[in-house]
């Protein structure tokens, strides 16, 4: 760590030639508040459209001579910004991305194109019932915390931001104690550490939690809403639950993380899947039905997701309510040792590509403080037991699902009977 609080996180890979570098700070979406919901993300655009010394073609340019990839996102905990690239450019990469997040000037010029931009990128998340069902199931889980709000904000905030918003937002959350400047892939560890330490000594310090402070999780609500969308034919479900944040009673969270993310591959991820093998294989009821986890620094969720016909939609739901109260009675071994083994092979995979394992590292560096080796994080996998896969699906049997449903005759009334039908 810097004296200023920014964190440095180099991941060696000597057994591949290429590198990712990326600056990740701890501010996302759930840092706004609704009069500036969507700040956060036009700012991240905004990141690319000019420095002190370079203008958005030469940002885009100097990237692509060296054949890098260059990116960015925004989350609802992290922004990240991101190159990758041959392990030999590691340290242009480095200064090229330092530019970004640190000398940016959000001209004038081109803040009025891009948020035109983010507007049409906007109205199209909002049109499409995909999209909406996600968005929707936040605000089902969270209600209306920040952490309920879209990531890419509402059109009239987008339509009304100024340069000094964005200063603003960049004084307040861009600062050391957030930071985090990590490599991954063949880089040379000291020189990393050496010329990262010159790039950002200079960033602002700032108060409040830093980027390895712990953070609260967000209250649960789990309400049911609905959203009609007359131009479709098929409805979008979206079902979540909140996962512990922290520890069950002796189980660390990290161990607790790891057996929702079997029990989550275990339900529904893949075709052998008892919820994709019932609703699809056997019933017919979807095409489209699989169960995944999504989580952040302080929070984490079980989600199953289907798509289905309104006259399939309730047989849907109601399957999908009694296949979630057979796993939490008893776990087939069959079944576990399939999960366990597709996540282990998911991981090792992950752990084979730079940028995956970058993200991964940055990830665990947020949430718990440190990080696990691949080796560490397969032994975990592989040390999950059926008891503890059991009382994952028993402690979501416990509360009221969150519920989300789009597309053609969506309506809150329905998504509350649907949640109802989910409790059996």
């Amino acid at each position: 760590m810097l004296p200023n609080g920014v964190r440095l996180l180099a991941v060696p890979m000597p057994h591949v030639r290429s590198a990712s570098v990326g600056v990740f700070v701890r501010v996302g979406s759930r840092d706004e508040d609704a009069a500036n919901n969507g700040i956060g993300h036009v700012l991240e655009h905004m990141a690319f459209k000019g420095t002190r010394t370079r203008s958005v073609q030469a940002i885009n340019l100097d990237a692509e001579r060296l054949g890098a990839e260059v990116n960015a996102f925004t989350g609802k905990d992290t922004t990240g910004y991101f190159m990758t690239g041959l392990g030999r450019h590691v340290p242009r990469m480095l200064e090229m991305t330092a530019d970004i997040v640190l000398n940016s000037t959000f001209p004038e010029a081109e803040l009025s194109r891009e948020l035109e931009v983010i507007r049409q990128e906007a109205i199209e998340y909002d049109e499409d019932p995909s999209d909406s069902a996600g968005e929707l199931l936040d605000r089902a889980i969270w209600g209306g915390h920040p952490m309920g709000m879209p990531v890419i904000g509402t059109v009239e905030n987008i339509e009304r931001f100024s340069r000094d918003d964005l200063l603003a937002h960049v004084r307040s959350h861009y600062l050391a104690g957030h930071t985090v400047v990590a490599a991954a892939g063949r880089v040379d560890v000291a020189a990393f550490f050496e010329r990262a330490a010159r790039l950002f000594e200079d960033m602002p310090r700032g108060q409040g939690p830093g980027s390895h402070d712990p953070v609260a999780p967000p209250p649960y609500v789990g309400s049911a809403l609905g959203r009609r969308f007359s131009q479709v034919s098929q409805v979008f479900l979206q079902i979540g639950y909140p996962l512990a944040p922290q520890r069950v009673e002796d189980l660390p969270q990290q161990r607790w993380r790891t057996a929702a993310s079997v029990a989550a591959i275990l339900f529904g991820g893949g075709m052998s899947a008892p919820l994709t093998d019932t609703v699809r294989e056997r019933l017919g009821l979807a095409y489209t039905a699989e169960a995944s986890t999504d989580s952040g620094d302080a929070w984490s969720n079980f989600i199953v997701h289907a798509v289905t016909t309104p006259d399939k939609l309730e047989p849907l739901v109601q399957a999908t309510g009694r296949l979630l109260r057979e796993q939490a009675g008893a776990i087939d071994p069959v079944h576990l040792e399939r999960a366990r083994n597709q996540l282990i092979v998911s991981r090792v995979r992950a752990a084979e590509r730079s940028y995956a394992t970058l993200e991964r590292a940055v990830e665990e560096l947020f949430a718990r403080g440190t990080v696990s080796t691949t080796g560490e994080r397969v032994a975990m996998v592989e040390a999950v037991t059926g008891d503890e896969v059991r009382e994952v699906f028993e402690r979501m049997g416990r509360l009221q699902p969150a519920l989300a449903i789009t597309g053609k005759g969506a309506t809150d009334r329905l998504a509350r009977r649907l949640a109802g039908a989910l409790l059996g």
